[in-house]
């Protein structure tokens, strides 16, 4: 008997996972951020799915929640189940923003979420998963492989979780548990991290919080001129994230499951993805510049020029 613990599944690839594995007949338990406070996706969850599928309230960042969560999981599992037979920590949030502009706190909530939430459900789970002998998958992403203009903070999380499941893999092995990373490419528009209202609300924290000397040096009509060309480069990616949860199902059911799963929109992009990591950056850093001769230049480098 399989049964699941999918978090962040308020929306994105954690609600269409929950909606899909419910539909496969399986005991799904959704962990949403909202549960308990009236999310719109926890509530199309209880009213869509079977009832194999339960909500589940979960803040990954709070120790109580968690052991909550685990309790309740405990509870309801079905007679028939050892333990819990997979965790998917698919839970997180985005962070754009040249390095210089994001501030110590919003590094900190990224990294909090990304991921020691992924550290902290994976260690308060793994005594029902190596009952079950089952699995952990992690949700990463192709930008913890290969660091990008504007995204460091984002990026510095998936590859924390790169590192994590490949040590907790090896530590795993004794004990018949399989761990599975699964890398979406250009997927933004598939989550809800470029709604406008989400984008605008980073676009003036990074604004309200920049310290006064780098806003000065970069000026304003740069910092509005890239934070635009991120907005648009975000949005034109890939919509259909059927490609990814049929990764994620993989990684869950599969008896023997590949160790990764890099999921690109389309051939061209994994190509683009998996080259990036194997020529020399004398090649590849051109392939993700920002800058050319048209752009805005910082107001400092205007200044000197």
């Amino acid at each position: 008997m399989f049964d699941f613990l999918t978090t962040g599944c308020d929306s994105g690839f954690g609600f269409r996972l929950a909606k899909r594995l419910d539909s496969l007949g399986f005991t799904v338990f959704a962990g949403c951020l909202l549960a308990d406070s009236g999310g719109e996706g926890a509530k199309k969850l209880r009213a869509e799915c079977s009832s194999r599928l339960s909500t589940v309230q979960i803040d990954v960042t709070d120790d109580g929640q968690v052991k909550a969560a685990v309790q309740q999981v405990k509870d309801n599992l079905p007679t028939e189940s050892e333990g819990l037979y997979a965790l998917v920590n698919n839970a997180g949030v985005w962070q754009p923003g040249e390095i210089e502009w994001v501030s110590i706190a919003a590094y900190r909530r990224v990294m909090e979420v990304n991921t020691f939430g992924a550290v902290r459900v994976t260690k308060a789970f793994l005594p029902l998963i190596r009952k079950a002998k089952g699995r952990v998958v992690n949700v990463t992403s192709a930008a913890g492989l290969h660091a990008t203009p504007a995204a460091a903070a984002y990026c510095m999380t998936k590859a924390a979780v790169e590192f994590f499941s490949d040590a907790l893999r090896h530590e795993m092995h004794k004990w018949g548990v399989k761990v599975v990373i699964v890398e979406p490419g250009n997927f933004a528009p598939s989550t809800d991290i470029v709604l406008p209202e989400v984008f605008n609300k980073h676009t003036e924290d990074l604004r309200t919080n920049m310290e006064e000397a780098v806003k000065k040096d970069y000026g304003m009509e740069y910092f509005d001129f890239k934070m635009e060309q991120l907005r648009v480069e975000s949005e034109n990616e890939e919509k259909d994230p059927t490609a990814v949860i049929d990764a994620m199902v993989d990684a869950v059911t599969l008896t023997n499951p590949a160790h990764r799963y890099l999921v690109g929109s389309s051939f061209e992009d994994y190509l683009f993805w998996t080259w990036l990591g194997y020529f020399p950056t004398l090649w590849t850093d051109p392939t993700l510049s920002t800058e050319n001769g048209g752009e805005p230049k910082p107001a400092m480098l205007q200044e000197t020029n």
